[in-house]
């Protein structure tokens, strides 16, 4: 089974009934991440952001919510896509924009990103290189990406019902963003334990 054919059959939230219900997804997340708002900022007002492997859109409705200008949104699932775009419309929020990537290769991505967000996506794709690749080259130099992977040195166990999962060492995070022509660093991870991924912790960097 392909990354993309097993994320178009587990959409990881929604399709949500109305904003309330969206809104509770939410604070949810929140609640069980309550470092991740720090760790992966989405409050950009102004901005044009990119949300690489948007999933069930939770956030792009919050970098939406913050004031950003414009997020690009993309996931080589379209059932992802739509459960997003949907909740884009419960909260009637413009200046959202969907971005097909295959789940393979060098994505193709829209010029003038001004923010890349990447969160628990990297692991999953089957050649990051391509994926890191590629948003570096819509990104202008200074500018950030964020990315949060699974941590291969603090995590306690390392084994995932998704096709492709890797737990990423700092070492070789950093080795693969200095290919991909970033330079990376740390700033902190989180627990971020699941049914299918126990006793497993998120790592956070900065990539410019």
């Amino acid at each position: 089974m392909s990354v993309a054919t097993f994320w178009e059959e587990h959409v990881l939230a929604g399709p949500f009934a109305d904003a309330v219900e969206s809104f509770e997804a939410l604070r949810e997340r929140e609640r069980l991440y309550p470092d991740l708002r720090r760790l992966m900022p989405v409050d950009l007002p102004g901005r044009v952001v990119l949300d690489y492997g948007c999933g069930p859109g939770h956030d792009t409705v919050m970098t939406l919510l913050s004031g950003a200008r414009r997020v690009y949104y993309a996931d080589a699932s379209v059932s992802a896509l739509q459960v997003t775009m949907s909740r884009l419309a419960l909260h009637e929020l413009g200046g959202g924009v969907a971005v097909l990537v295959a789940d393979e290769g060098e994505p193709q991505l829209p010029l003038g990103i001004e923010h890349a967000h990447c969160a628990g996506v990297l692991h999953h794709v089957s050649d990051p290189l391509a994926v890191l690749s590629g948003i570096r080259k819509v990104l202008p130099l200074g500018c950030e990406l964020r990315l949060m992977v699974y941590d291969g040195d603090r995590s306690r166990h390392t084994q995932s019902e998704v096709p492709i999962t890797h737990w990423w060492s700092e070492r070789e995070l950093k080795a693969l963003a200095r290919e991909a022509e970033f330079d990376a660093r740390y700033v902190g991870g989180y627990e971020c334990y699941s049914p299918w991924r126990p006793e497993c912790v998120a790592a956070c960097y900065v990539l410019r």
